[in-house]
């Protein structure tokens, strides 16, 4: 029986069929099972292993049976093959299966940077623009006959008014498109697989806005709180502290006065998420529900509030969802084991159905 021999095109379009398959996979053990480890490196390609493909060998001259060599591809010296998946593709293919809308890109947001770029030439300044001097140096020889090639005269005079100078002109460009506000309660016990589901939901979150804004558009920032509020680092939301009491609403209060006196409300995308384990006193609640209310719902673009691991007397999303249960601005999620993160994933992202 003669051998089946297929062409490059085809030979390509089921290695793609394959990748699409891998691909495939990864997606689903995120849907079926939360597994967001991948994502330890934000904005980073996705990388596919596969050890069962069969190296190809290379045949060398038109005899079929003349010396091969054996070749290992992209793979390793253990016969693994390793691909690349960009970050933008595959996000965009997580988000067509979890049905996530693309988030609002408006604004510019009002921290501003400025810089300064020499857009400008005037007769004096400081650092003198040699080719534009010149060439105006040159234009002028040539009226007066002072360089004239065909009498061999070659002098080019550089009269004063011929200089011209760069000027900086200031350029004000604006730094951020959205910011996200991280809010922890660091009262509870935050740690061990609480910790992890935490921090696994939040490197999503900052891999969504970063893929919807384009990375460097988003900051992030972070506050905790037990009796009070205070801004941290990334690495110190995570710290454990058992303070031994909490008011949450101290936080939700502070992310809402920084929002509205650090940023132009009206050009810039807000995002703000709290995680806790929702026990709160009721006047406690009562004051995050007015915050929502009146401050936080009209100017931000999303807030979510998520109850990681809640215990018998949790009492914040219960309250808050007498108020927003179908708003589409504040959003709840409950998060009790892992295989739960998606959902909270698509309650906090997801589109509202009518």
């Amino acid at each position: 029986m003669s051998d089946v021999k297929i062409s490059s095109d085809e030979s390509e379009g089921i290695f793609n069929e394959f990748i699409q398959e891998q691909l495939d996979e990864i997606v689903d053990d995120i849907i079926n099972r939360g597994d967001l480890d991948r994502f330890d490196d934000r904005g980073s390609d996705i990388i596919i292993e596969m050890d069962d493909i069969q190296p190809p060998t290379f045949i060398y001259g038109d005899n079929e049976g003349g010396r091969g060599s054996g070749g290992q591809g992209p793979g390793n010296e253990k016969g693994k093959l390793r691909f690349r998946v960009p970050f933008q593709a595959f996000m965009e293919l997580l988000g067509q299966r979890l049905r996530l809308p693309n988030l609002v890109k408006e604004g510019d947001g009002r921290i501003k940077e400025f810089s300064y770029s020499f857009k400008t030439f005037g007769q004096v300044g400081v650092i003198l623009d040699k080719r534009r001097t010149f060439k105006r140096a040159l234009r002028s020889s040539i009226g007066t006959g002072v360089y004239n090639p065909a009498k061999g005269q070659l002098d080019v005079h550089v009269r004063r008014r011929d200089r011209r100078f760069k000027l900086p002109q200031r350029e004000e460009k604006p730094r951020y498109k959205a910011v996200c506000f991280y809010m922890g309660d660091i009262s509870y016990s935050t740690y061990g697989e609480r910790l992890e589901m935490e921090k696994r939901l939040v490197n999503f979150i900052h891999q969504w806005l970063d893929f919807n804004y384009g990375a460097g558009n988003v900051e992030h920032r972070f506050f905790v709180h037990d009796m009070e509020a205070h801004e941290v680092s990334p690495s110190d939301f995570y710290k454990v502290s058992n303070a031994g009491g909490t008011r949450a609403s101290v936080v939700f209060d502070l992310v809402s006065q920084i929002a509205f006196n650090e940023y132009e409300t009206k050009s810039t995308n807000f995002y703000a998420f709290y995680f806790g384990d929702g026990e709160v006193f009721e006047d406690d609640a009562k004051k995050i529900i007015e915050i929502l209310q009146t401050e936080m719902k009209a100017s931000f673009n999303r807030v979510g509030i998520v109850e990681v691991k809640p215990s018998q007397f949790s009492y914040l999303n219960r309250e808050i969802k007498r108020e927003f249960e179908k708003d589409d601005i504040i959003r709840m999620g409950t998060l009790r084991q892992r295989t739960e993160t998606i959902e909270v994933i698509k309650s906090l992202f997801g589109e509202r159905r009518a």
